[in-house]
């Protein structure tokens, strides 16, 4: 991969956890709360100015950036510390990191479906065709799309299919739309005795429909939550053994994945993007020590006890969990570049 994707896909991952920490950022300002500096990037500051005592830099290394409150992990010192607040103002403040990564998927997901639509099931198109295959022999072309099959009505992809399985192998007629035109094309010997079954010779894709903003919105966010489907089942996998370490991808991983959507465009950035959007969400919300999580569960502790934990104890747990995310991260990370090593 190139340096240059190298860049595209730091930046984009760094865009993502930007707005996370934005959420942060927005929610303290509103509620209040003393905000020391907000960062994008991490590492060494590069450079960076003060506007009504809030530190605005850019760091060293893009990937990433803070959110730092005024003794966020301190004890109280003074009324301004991060733990002086109210337990449901710091409960907001923290929530709002993750929610914000769940409002940049569903815009993600709404730019996706109002540029590029969605699925139209009932147009089967050809996405392509195999030479030396009967599909290539009776003349069909890319952006074909199937009408009929020897009378058969085409309503979907099961629909084309069982009408293929029970053709004459020998002698099959299907009526296509091509610019407009209807015309009528005769595929011959399908059988394929690899398969034992018959062959047309092409991939097939849905048609694209059109979708007003309100439509539009609602299938978003069924794409979130498709995603956030996807995120769970993942890790059932993992506890269940299907998966495991070598399976997950650390940050390596996810700028190679970045690098080579920037190569397919904006459709395939978009979507990813969307799903790492997600993802971040979701598993900062996970009661991890260190994490969003992990900091939610602590406010919830204290509601309960009607105390907040001691500081310096709860500080230690977060050590500790930070720690063991370290070693987690270098585990995959690990994992991650032996895998581009192979190829």
């Amino acid at each position: 991969m190139s340096i240059v994707r190298i860049i595209e896909a730091l930046l984009l991952l760094s865009v993502l956890v930007m707005i996370h920490e934005l959420g942060h950022y927005t929610a303290g300002r509103l509620l209040g709360f003393t905000i020391v500096e907000y960062a994008v990037g991490m590492g060494p500051k590069l450079f960076g100015f003060k506007k009504k005592g809030i530190e605005y830099n850019v760091r060293a290394l893009p990937l990433g950036g803070m959110c730092r409150f005024y003794g966020e992990d301190e004890g109280v010192a003074d009324e301004r510390c991060f733990n002086a607040q109210k337990a449901w103002k710091r409960f907001i403040v923290i929530l709002s990191g993750p929610l914000m990564n769940f409002v940049l998927a569903f815009l993600l997901g709404l730019i996706l479906i109002l540029g590029w639509g969605v699925a139209d099931e009932s147009k089967v198109l050809v996405l392509g065709v195999y030479e030396n295959t009967p599909a290539a022999a009776a003349g069909l072309q890319e952006g074909d799309q199937f009408l009929s099959v020897d009378g058969k009505a085409v309503e979907n992809f099961e629909s084309l299919t069982g009408a293929v399985t029970a053709a004459d192998a020998q002698h099959m007629e299907v009526v296509i739309l091509r610019d407009g035109q209807e015309q009528k094309l005769t595929l011959s010997d399908l059988y394929n005795t690899e398969t034992g079954a018959t062959f047309m010779g092409v991939t097939l894709a849905y048609g694209v429909k059109r979708v007003g903003p309100f439509y539009a919105m609602k299938e978003s966010v069924a794409v979130c939550w498709e995603y956030a489907g996807l995120v769970f089942k993942s890790l059932g996998m993992l506890f269940s053994g299907e998966a495991g370490l070598k399976d997950m991808a650390g940050p390596v991983g996810i700028v190679q994945l970045l690098g080579e959507a920037t190569r397919s465009g904006w459709y395939t950035v978009l979507s990813l993007c969307t799903l790492l959007s997600v993802n971040l969400g979701l598993f900062n919300l996970f009661p991890i020590p260190a994490l969003d999580g992990g900091r939610l569960l602590f406010i919830l502790i204290e509601w309960v006890r009607g105390k907040p934990v001691p500081p310096e104890k709860e500080g230690v747990v977060h050590l500790v969990g930070f720690g063991l995310l370290m070693i987690l991260v270098v585990v995959v990370t690990f994992n991650d570049v032996l895998r581009l090593i192979r190829g």
